[in-house]
């Protein structure tokens, strides 16, 4: 393949990654000085404190709009969604309940992927346990045991219910 067809797909492929991203995430900026948490509650450690006005990057917020996935500069966490301000349709938004669903932000969960994903390295990151119990309940006739639990199964984390189909295997 000739030099110039090659950079003009590499260009293209590029463009299309680019906007693909853009998508993901979302530019945003805190509303006050709020503190970056490693998990969506304030039981979770805190990372560092977002200065109010600074751009941040959000990724997705929980299905309730409670808590969103950030990052500022090279932290990477969660802040409480009224804290977080985006731009929708040229206007400034704050997140919430309400809103979140009109403004299209990605719905993210939190689970241990995320945490290890991210914490390598915290102080606090093998205390996984310490800070994220959770109880399963019994869910459209399902029980969990000690493994796994299977399809319709409800976790419950320390904010509230999480609903999960298929096969959930335990931290």
């Amino acid at each position: 393949m000739p030099k110039r067809i090659l950079a003009a797909v590499s260009g293209a492929v590029l463009t299309v990654l680019a906007v693909a991203t853009a998508h993901a995430a979302s530019q945003a900026v805190a509303v006050a000085n709020v503190n970056m948490r490693a998990g969506p509650g304030t039981a979770y450690p805190m990372i560092t404190t977002v200065p109010a006005g600074v751009p941040m990057t959000t990724y997705g917020c929980l299905s309730d709009y409670s808590w969103c996935d950030v990052s500022w500069g090279a932290n990477r966490g969660w802040l409480a969604a009224g804290y977080i301000q985006v731009t929708y349709q040229g206007s400034p938004v704050i997140v919430t309940p309400a809103a979140g669903p009109r403004i299209s932000l990605t719905i993210v969960n939190f689970d241990h992927a995320y945490w290890q994903a991210h914490y390598v390295g915290r102080p606090w990151y093998g205390r996984w346990g310490d800070y994220h119990r959770t109880t399963t309940q019994r869910a459209g006739g399902v029980v969990c045991g000690s493994e796994a639990c299977r399809y319709g199964t409800v976790r419950r984390g320390p904010l509230g219910t999480t609903t999960h189909h298929g096969v959930i295997e335990r931290d």
